[in-house]
């Protein structure tokens, strides 16, 4: 199992604790993947770095249960436009995040905006709808690709 600092073992351990659910050994490797790579992961992906590590076939399904459980307690965060997943760096904050995709290398940034999500919210209801889930993904280039050399043809 890759190695991880200790806060993201007791962060993940909190946020179980909070909804009163287990973090199985299983579930754990599955975040650690997650927490140590920092790139968004397919299911595949993992799939295949767990059976590697495991040395063992893994059903999809298996896997596909661990990033529901993960999603669920607000581990994991699935990037919709990718089928990605990708670890939640701010598990101690109780709100949607928004990202910023880069279009050439893949990173992902996760960020913070309790006033984007507040807005949205308000948004939906002056609206009269039902807000039951927030997706917003910004795709473009990061600074380490915005060089007009590394972008694809405008």
């Amino acid at each position: 199992m890759p190695e991880v600092d200790q806060k993201w073992r007791d962060l993940a351990e909190a946020r179980c604790n909070a909804v009163n659910a287990r973090l199985t050994p299983a579930r754990w490797s599955v975040y650690t993947e997650l927490v140590s790579l920092g790139t968004p992961l397919s299911a595949y992906d993992l799939i295949s770095l767990q059976e590697k590590r495991l040395g063992r076939k893994i059903a999809p399904l298996t896997i596909y249960r661990h990033l529901d459980f993960l999603i669920n307690v607000g581990l994991v965060h699935k990037i919709e436009s990718t089928h990605t997943y990708v670890a939640c760096f701010h598990p101690e904050h109780e709100f949607e995040s928004q990202y910023l995709l880069c279009s050439a290398c893949g990173r992902v940034d996760e960020l913070e905006s309790s006033a984007i999500d507040s807005a949205l919210k308000d948004m939906a209801q002056q609206r009269g709808f039902h807000l039951t889930k927030s997706v917003v993904e910004l795709s473009g280039f990061c600074e380490d690709c915005s060089s007009v050399d590394s972008q694809p043809n405008q």
